[in-house]
């Protein structure tokens, strides 16, 4: 008979899970610093497989250990797990630029260092790993209970990062979790001295180098950048990003005009994770003198609509849209900013002199706020709605499963923006094509989808003007502008002289031919001028790149892979750059996490093909029920924040909803539902079934109706709907653990190493379907995947099973 577990040990597993899980946030957003934002994906992917390589090592080593060392060695683990976080903090701080190459190539290559940092990464979840699957394995008929505090621990992680990296930014952070891993080993093993003496001897030395400045713990290389060399004149973090500003590099503009000969004022770069920036102009509050700005392709629209009265900068950063916006005569201008640390930190803070206290201004609001959410809920009505190169390539502390969405470019977006525009009102928006990315034409697409959703044609409301990013020839900057109202002849007229005043080209005006320029030039005139829907749908199915309108459903602006392409992308070496290109690297993730399925699955049966017969019931159904949990979670739990994120605002604030609303809704349901029995157990997996269904019925009404909510309202609605799908969708795993525990104990890690296992493989294809056909489409994949478990649970849940 099963030993009933200490009262400390379900604590230990809480304090345990919460560290893990913050450590995953946590060097997600590192690694988003350090690396490119895919690999942070990447990264992740390979890490959480220790979780899985630790079950499978408890499942061949749990029997040689005796059950009165149980505590010591889920003490000694919690230990390594500290360790672990360590060695992986200081590996990633201070890597050396050889590691990266040192150019843009490099930072998007997979190379064997990058490899072997990957593998370091997965030190402190194999340890960690390890002492939950000896916990659950050892105490598999109290698998209730101790999976409930593992998931409230979890909950308990996610809410703690957020307020963890605005204090110790990522790197400390990660030190600090470290004490945590440490501390846990008390609890373990209160008793046994060598554990308390370590224990508290780790956490006081981690709490005074972190106390100190951080020592090792500091960030020295980002993106094959020395840090130091930078010369930062601000470096700091919180839960959305790192930000840095560094000095004059002589950035003159995005895309200047190549006619400007005048005075370009000094500009400080604020750059986002080492990489986005944003640059900051010196501001003496006379506006003739940083006149530059309204010669930027950025600031096009005022060419168009000069002296507008108020105008709404979303994504306001450094402030440079809002100057060309007072400098080109607008009355009042509304900046809208969802990063705290550049608005209040930088803009408001360490450079307000600098910028001239843009931001304090009598004819600047400064709201900071997601852009959506604000535009949603403002009762104002703007003559100009402009967002100007607001994307980044940051991973958010959502992060690594947050693949290029953007919210602020999708239709149901810009049928936001469009609705609070005066009559005569103009949206602009600037972006930047590459290499394999066509921008211009996905933004054409999108205003002709929201357009067309109003009943309006674009072929007379659109005006698309362009020219070479920074100068690059490869490289084309777009600004898009959309007049719900139609353009006026004279608008057209000024819209055509101005491009030619500046140097720019036109790609796009309404009853004007324009020159034949890029095969994107001509897609986007097609775009704009096409009569016949289908035909036009069918036409950019042909396409090699996808530009085709980008939804809430799928906001995956910056992918343009198509899965037809899947094959190629498993072999193909790296590209270039990975905005649209995020395929090749995802196919090699997914590549990777079925191959170590494979593993998780034959080795225990290779070598355990003669103990396979021990205990009662089916191996391949235990582990089929096992595999579909881990599928089945990943799906519903992805979909769910694919989905919501565009509506609930930053990635950051989705993640806190989702995860924690989920974590604390399972632990509830681990606790008092899964040790109801079997029939219980049955009913309670066709409710989750059946609550997914609801769900992809459900959202998109309730998305609706809560649009022009304020974001902690619109937070606290879904937050109870994600809670009560976590009330169900925490019972079946513990319930089975439970079961198997009886009747087959030496199976129970295997099953864990399974589920967990297929919990990262069902992260990188709850993607890739979001990817390709929508967050609804993993929600019903990952109903799919529970209605499977149903069809097994009747053999799997008999304590008896034969």
């Amino acid at each position: 008979m099963t030993a009933r577990p200490a009262r400390s040990l379900g604590p230990a597993l809480a304090v345990l899970s919460g560290v893990l899980l913050a450590a995953e946030l946590c060097l997600t957003r590192l690694l988003s610093v350090v690396l490119w934002y895919h690999f942070a994906f990447f990264a992740i992917s390979i890490a959480l497989f220790g979780l899985s390589l630790a079950a499978l090592t408890v499942h061949f080593t749990a029997a040689r250990i005796p059950e009165r060392d149980t505590e010591r060695w889920l003490a000694f683990g919690a230990l390594a797990t500290a360790g672990g976080i360590l060695i992986v903090d200081v590996a990633f701080c201070n890597v050396t630029p050889d590691w990266f190459g040192g150019q843009l190539g490099a930072f998007t290559s997979l190379t064997g260092k990058l490899g072997l940092l990957f593998l370091i990464g997965a030190l402190p979840f194999f340890a960690g790993g390890f002492v939950i699957s000896l916990a659950l394995t050892r105490y598999a008929p109290f698998a209730g209970r101790l999976y409930a505090w593992d998931l409230l621990g979890a909950a308990l992680g996610a809410v703690g990062t957020i307020g963890l990296l605005s204090w110790l930014g990522a790197p400390g952070a990660l030190a600090l979790l470290g004490a945590g891993a440490a501390l846990s080993g008390l609890a373990f093993a209160p008793r046994i001295t060598l554990v308390r003496v370590s224990g508290l001897g780790t956490a006081a030395a981690i709490g005074v180098v972190v106390a100190s400045g951080g020592g090792p713990f500091t960030l020295h290389v980002a993106k094959g950048i020395e840090v130091e060399r930078a010369s930062a004149e601000v470096m700091k973090w919180n839960a959305f990003s790192l930000v840095t500003v560094l000095p004059y590099t002589g950035f003159r503009g995005w895309g200047i005009s190549p006619r400007y000969g005048g005075e370009i004022p000094e500009q400080k770069t604020l750059v986002i994770d080492m990489n986005a920036m944003t640059p900051l102009v010196r501001f003496d509050g006379d506006l003739a003198r940083v006149e530059f700005v309204t010669h930027d392709l950025s600031a096009f629209v005022y060419r168009v609509a000069p002296a507008s009265g108020r105008s709404l900068v979303i994504g306001a950063g450094g402030g440079k849209d809002v100057l060309a916006a007072l400098t080109s005569g607008s009355r009042h201008v509304t900046a809208v900013e969802v990063n705290p640390l550049i608005a209040h930190g930088v803009m408001r803070g360490s450079h307000r002199e600098f910028v001239g206290d843009l931001y304090g201004r009598s004819d600047v609001t400064l709201v900071i706020e997601d852009g959506r959410s604000f535009v949603r809920r403002t009762s104002e009505r703007y003559d100009i709605v402009q967002l100007s190169m607001v994307d980044t390539s940051a991973a958010s502390a959502a992060g690594a499963y947050a693949l290029t969405e953007n919210a602020l470019y999708t239709v149901e977006a810009f049928d936001d923006f469009m609705s609070v525009l005066e009559p005569k009102g103009l949206l602009s928006v600037s972006s930047v094509s590459l290499p394999d990315l066509w921008v211009g034409a996905r933004l054409a697409a999108i205003a002709r989808e929201a357009l067309g959703r109003r009943g309006l044609s674009a072929k007379e409301r659109l005006v698309v003007i362009e020219t070479p990013w920074l100068g690059a020839p490869h490289a084309r900057m777009y600004t898009l502008l959309v007049a719900p109202g139609g353009f006026e002849p004279e608008r057209v007229q000024r819209a055509i002289s101005e491009t030619a005043a500046l140097g720019f080209s036109l790609a796009f005006v309404p009853g004007a031919e324009v020159v034949a320029g890029t095969a994107e030039r001509e897609w986007i005139a097609r775009i704009a001028k096409g009569e016949d829907e289908a035909a036009l749908a069918a036409q950019l199915r042909g396409l090699a790149l996808d530009v085709s309108a980008t939804t809430d459903d799928r906001p995956f602006f910056f992918y343009q892979n198509r899965l037809r392409d899947l094959p190629v992308a498993l072999t193909s070496s790296m590209p270039v750059h990975l905005f649209g290109n995020g395929l090749v690297l995802l196919a090699k993730i997914a590549l990777v996490a079925v191959a170590a399925v494979l593993v998780l699955l034959v080795v225990p049966w290779w070598f355990g093909r003669r103990s396979l017969p021990s205990g009662q019931g089916s191996v391949a159904r235990d582990l089929g029920y096992a595999g579909g949990i881990g599928l089945g979670f990943m799906l519903v739990e992805l979909g769910m924040l694919h989905r919501l994120s565009p509506h609930l605002g930053d990635p950051t604030f989705a993640l806190g909803v989702i995860l924690v609303a989920l974590l604390v809704g399972s632990a509830f349901g681990s606790r008092w539902l899964s040790t109801r029995g079997a029939r219980v157990t049955r009913g309670v997996l066709a409710m989750v079934v059946l609550a997914s269904l609801i769900t992809v019925l459900l959202l998109p009404p309730m998305t609706e109706l809560s649009r022009a909510w304020s974001p902690p309202l619109r937070a606290s609605l879904f937050a109870a709907w994600v809670f009560v799908l976590g009330l169900v969708m925490g019972v079946p795993l513990p319930a089975a653990l439970s079961a198997i525990g009886r009747r087959a104990p030496g199976r129970v890690a295997w099953f864990w190493a399974i589920n967990g296992g297929t919990s990262v493989l069902g992260s990188v294809l709850a993607t890739l379907i979001a990817l390709e056909f929508g967050a609804t489409a993993a929600l019903l994949a990952g109903a799919s995947a529970y209605a499977g478990v149903v069809l097994l649970a009747p053999r799997v849940l008999r304590v008896d099973a034969q």
